[in-house]
């Protein structure tokens, strides 16, 4: 048997630049598929890095543009990583049909994943307001495999055409076993996943779009200083037509991520199963807590307007720090209706102790569900409930992140 040339050293750099890379995106990929997972179908958000003002994964897991075909997209990049690190293996290895194709073929991967990455980071930056970590680690790494192709690349060689149709068949296959593979696996779990049992008792509905006869409810937890959180209401406020075409009611629940009053709800229990504070720094800096009682308030005093007048006050994260004080709040409110402007009655009410108490029992609510799952709390984060004869199945709860998500179990009653 003759032995494969000596290839050369600028191949052999490219080849294995793009086997390390491979390797590392490998590992970023499978994490960010068991954060997509973990997100959308065990009501756990817990597992991305980052503090109280630094990166975050929730926003690029709840994004739109996290799924492809119902998928998320690490499930794409694994099957993309890892055809790439095949054909950078058989180059190394000098022989076989894997071989011929290799350096047009980790070309081609290397510019399209370059292109991708391109796309998705330049949509995170100017969309997100917290960039995700593991995300920007796989763009990295799909730039260095695409170095490393370039390295690799050099002209046509005069192998046979069958040994080049051979090759080309082979790295498609790899591919479509690989993600195949993959898709099948996770939407197999996903339909076997399930949250933990939700507590019983739901606080009372106090900001609710409904309906006659509803079929199911959507339970919304948002934090007034959350900008997530406004935009996925604002679509499911546009939205509220579908919503109710399909008998759902919409839920909103105020969940500021801080500890608000220490009469009802102590910072002591403002934690997790392993005390951790699940307070955040956003929220305190810019007094969420007084946001979240002048939605209740809004409510209370103007029947009927609480979801407009949250509305308003997600308007005040455009403002300077702290973005609520009680004269934004009430001028942000008075432009809602005259009965919630200057005159004592918004203050009375958010100073008051049913307040309180109402805001510390949905926190409280949202917190249950975080201990009896071992996560942290992230916002926004909904509960699609059936609802069967006027009763609320929260054992059939479906947990989500996103508006999209929403409808779509609204509208195809038992997906996932």
């Amino acid at each position: 048997m003759v032995a494969p040339p000596e290839l050369p050293r600028r191949v052999r750099v490219g080849a294995g630049l793009t086997l390390l890379s491979g390797v590392v995106g490998l590992g970023v990929s499978a994490w960010l598929v068991r954060l997509k997972f973990g997100a959308d179908y065990l009501c756990d958000a817990s597992g991305c890095t980052g503090g109280d003002d630094g990166p975050s994964c929730a926003e690029a897991l709840s994004s739109a543009w996290s799924e492809l075909l119902g998928l998320p997209l690490g499930v794409w990049s694994i099957g993309h990583v890892l055809t790439t690190m095949m054909l950078a293996a058989a180059l190394l290895r000098g022989r076989g049909p894997l071989a011929e194709v290799a350096p047009r073929g980790l070309l081609g991967l290397g510019a399209f994943g370059i292109t991708v990455s391109a796309v998705l980071g330049t949509y995170a930056f100017t969309q997100f307001t917290h960039m995700c970590p593991f995300c920007m680690a796989l763009y990295a790494t799909l730039t260095l495999a695409f170095v490393g192709a370039w390295l690799i690349h050099g002209p046509s060689d005069q192998s046979a055409g069958g040994q080049r149709i051979r090759g080309t068949f082979w790295a498609a296959m790899i591919w479509v076993l690989t993600t195949g593979g993959l898709a099948v696996g996770y939407q197999i779990a996903a339909r076997r996943a399930s949250c933990p049992p939700p507590p019983p008792n739901p606080p009372p509905v106090t900001l609710a779009a409904t309906v006659d006869a509803p079929r199911s409810a959507v339970m919304l937890f948002v934090d007034p200083t959350c900008p997530l959180c406004r935009r996925e209401l604002h679509y499911l406020q546009q939205s509220l037509p579908r919503l109710h075409a399909h008998g759902a009611e919409l839920w909103v629940y105020m969940f500021p991520r801080a500890s608000c009053d220490e009469r009802f709800l102590p910072s002591h229990e403002f934690v997790d199963t392993e005390g951790r504070p699940q307070a955040h720094g956003e929220a305190r800096g810019n007094n969420a807590c007084l946001g979240a009682l002048a939605a209740l308030c809004a409510e209370q005093l103007a029947p009927g307007r609480g979801l407009e007048a949250l509305a308003a006050l997600f308007d005040l994260q455009d403002t300077e720090a702290p973005r609520f004080t009680i004269e934004k709040v009430e001028r942000a409110l008075g432009e809602v209706t005259e009965t919630l402007g200057p005159g004592g009655k918004l203050r009375t009410c958010v100073d008051g102790e049913a307040a309180a108490a109402t805001l510390a029992a949905q926190q409280r609510y949202l917190l249950s569900w975080v201990k009896a799952r071992g996560g942290r709390v992230s916002v926004p984060q909904a509960f699609v409930v059936p609802i069967v004869d006027e009763t609320l199945h929260l054992d059939d709860a479906m947990p989500t992140t996103s508006a999209g998500k929403i409808l779509k179990l609204i509208e195809t009653p038992g997906s996932k």
